[in-house]
């Protein structure tokens, strides 16, 4: 096995461990027994620790995920296009769903969630979510959402949120290509309706008016 061949069937499986067994479980050791590695010092070769493991996963997956979307957002710049709430959506939630709903064998989706949601690996996790093409599109969905901003950036934090618990939830199933369309379409609907739902009484009691809310 090549280096680089050893390197990425590390990735593949530390992805795997932490999709099925959860981020705790997740060693170098465990890794390069399920990546097959008898060199007992491989992992530590390749990606320095664990955290340097981890964030070779994510750079792994994130990258195609996050060329997609910045070709998306340079074709409206070409055309001049003002995005309307379903195309924002359709810029965060297609290309992740593209490289994991899409990718035979992914497991990236539940290993991002795990991730996300450990606090050891949060600014792991920011960084590749600081992506200049992700900011674009997060700002859009704040900026789309006609409620007060504050309220905006909830809902934004919350698509994006119910995108990746959706994808890893379907994901490693199986099903048609048709089957997987509509499921992506549908996602983008119920994130545009997060994005998009009119203020109840309650929440704009609550909030106060919506002029001074932000201030």
């Amino acid at each position: 096995m090549t280096r680089t061949t050893a390197r990425q069937a590390m990735i593949d499986a530390a992805e795997r461990l932490v999709a099925e067994r959860g981020m705790p479980a997740m060693t170098l050791k465990d890794v390069q027994i399920a990546a097959d590695q008898s060199n007992k010092s491989a992992a530590k070769y390749h990606f320095g620790s664990r955290d340097g493991l981890i964030e070779a996963v994510v750079e792994a997956r994130m990258s195609p995920v996050d060329r997609c979307r910045q070709e998306i957002l340079d074709e409206w710049a070409r055309q001049g296009l003002s995005p309307t709430p379903r195309q924002a959506v359709e810029a965060l939630v297609q290309p992740l769903a593209a490289q994991t709903l899409g990718r035979p064998g992914s497991r990236y989706a539940r290993f991002l969630v795990q991730a996300t949601f450990d606090p050891a690996l949060a600014d792991i996790i920011q960084k590749h979510m600081s992506a200049k093409s992700f900011r674009h599109v997060h700002d859009l969905l704040v900026n789309l959402a006609e409620v007060p901003r504050e309220v905006a950036a909830w809902r934004a934090s919350d698509a994006i949120t119910l995108a990746m618990v959706t994808l890893a939830m379907r994901e490693g199933q199986d099903r048609t290509p048709r089957q997987t369309a509509a499921i992506v379409s549908d996602l983008v609907d119920i994130c545009v309706a997060v994005l998009t739902a009119p203020m109840s009484p309650e929440t704009t009691e609550i909030t106060g008016d919506p002029a001074t809310f932000d201030s």
